[in-house]
């Protein structure tokens, strides 16, 4: 009987022990994850930036997006202070690199977006004719371009272009908006554009919304690369 009641009690205080375990971890990380997060930032640092010398600062685990911050200095330059974020317990990745978005050339970033954009938008409003807006995300380092540099494709970029566009679906089925995502890939393919990813969000709009092209109410919502084989299964819908 005592046997049992000693098999019970150390059944619950181990429960109890992994409990509090878990909760510690869920809301402070833990060692091993920290140190392997950091290394893996150490290695990042050196094969991206292989000029430069920074000093990492002791980072934090932020329980809320289930990732380690770190701060990190560049050595030699006064006030160069940046923060890099990394996911992953067992195989850490950079998710954010504070480093590599100050250094973006915003302005020139602007024009060509919106260059592109009108260029784009000048291509696929010709087979789909429901789109209300249409941005392209563009990503160029300072000292890249000259700040007056035209849009071209050509280009060199940081990374594949991104495209956020908004069709107008308040009269349009789920089969109308998976025919428009086919043509609008197949435009993007075709004319070679180097792109990561399309984002599609069809909405509800009503006559005031259309006529500020306001980005009205989601009711279908798809994304895609060069070469997703588009499904009706992969369009969600929003009641």
């Amino acid at each position: 009987m005592m046997m049992k009641k000693k098999l019970i009690y150390s059944f619950f205080l181990v429960v109890l022990i992994g409990g509090i375990l878990f909760l510690y971890n869920a809301f402070n990380g833990n060692p091993i994850s920290k140190f392997l997060a950091k290394k893996e930032l150490k290695t990042y640092l050196a094969e991206t930036y292989p000029d430069e010398e920074f000093y990492i600062e002791d980072g934090f685990y932020n329980f809320k997006f289930g990732s380690y911050d770190f701060n990190v200095v560049l050595i030699g330059e006064e006030d160069a202070e940046y923060e890099v974020t990394l996911t992953g317990f067992i195989k850490p990745e950079i998710w954010y690199d504070d480093i590599y978005y100050s250094r973006l050339d915003e302005p020139l970033i602007e024009k060509l977006s919106r260059e592109a954009s009108e260029e784009v938008l000048g291509l696929l409003e010709k087979e789909v004719d429901h789109i209300v807006t249409l941005d392209v995300e563009i990503e160029v380092s300072q000292g890249t371009y000259p700040k007056d540099t035209a849009w071209d494709k050509s280009l060199t970029l940081e990374k594949p272009l991104n495209f956020h566009i908004v069709l107008d679906s308040t009269t349009k089925t789920k089969e109308d908006t998976l025919q428009s995502a086919q043509v609008i890939q197949t435009l993007l393919n075709d004319a070679r554009y180097n792109y990561e990813r399309v984002t599609i969000n069809g909405n509800i709009l009503d006559e005031e919304g259309k006529e500020i092209a306001d980005t009205g109410y989601v009711k279908y919502a798809l994304s895609f690369n060069p070469d997703t084989t588009l499904k009706l299964k992969d369009i969600d819908e929003h009641e």
